[in-house]
């Protein structure tokens, strides 16, 4: 069962990869876009406890018929 402060932490995680990856490849983001509204999940290879939940979160709005974009990410390569 989740609790509001798993919720958070993963929360907090997800915004902090974002901010990371965008600072880090901006214009290859730009350049390679996902789907036309498409909602991104990150995947960082150092969490395995986030990605999986990533993947729950993202499978599950996909069977709501929604468009979801996986993208695997190295965090030793992103800024801090």
């Amino acid at each position: 069962m989740s609790t509001q402060a798993d919720a958070d932490v993963f929360t907090d995680k997800r915004l902090n990869l974002v901010r990371r990856y965008t600072n880090a490849s901006l214009s290859d983001a730009l350049s390679h876009p996902p789907l036309p509204d498409s909602l991104v999940f990150l995947l960082p290879d150092d969490d395995p406890t986030f990605v999986e939940h990533e993947l729950a979160v993202g499978t599950t709005i996909a069977r709501r018929g929604e468009d979801v974009y996986f993208r695997h990410i190295r965090t030793a390569e992103l800024p801090e």
